[in-house]
């Protein structure tokens, strides 16, 4: 099944640990990721987050780009993340493949 990855960032008075509405939004709906993520039949590979910055990073396997976005947006992420979306090709596929990509140099 496809990967994809979602980079995220926010500024410190957005955050989580140091605004009491982000927070209060987050705790009551970011539990609930997996059990959504399930419901499209989406995989949570991970969900973490990239201390000590105001950064996560997010990997699913998915059937879709448009599910995950859909996913991330019913979640809420976009109320208080910046998100970079992202197609994941692991590295061992792409050496597999390097030959048939043209070179520049």
């Amino acid at each position: 099944m496809p990967r994809y990855a979602i980079l995220q960032s926010h500024p410190p008075d957005n955050c989580p640990l140091t605004n009491e509405r982000v927070r209060k939004f987050a705790m009551e709906h970011l539990p609930h990721l997996d059990e959504m993520a399930r419901a499209r039949g989406i995989t949570v590979i991970a969900n973490d987050h990239l201390d000590p910055a105001h950064k996560a990073i997010m990997i699913f396997e998915a059937p879709t780009a448009e599910s995950v976005r859909d996913l991330v947006m019913e979640a809420g992420f976009m109320h208080f993340t910046e998100m970079e979306f992202y197609m994941v090709t692991p590295v061992a596929e792409l050496v597999a493949r390097a030959d048939q990509f043209p070179t520049v140099f």
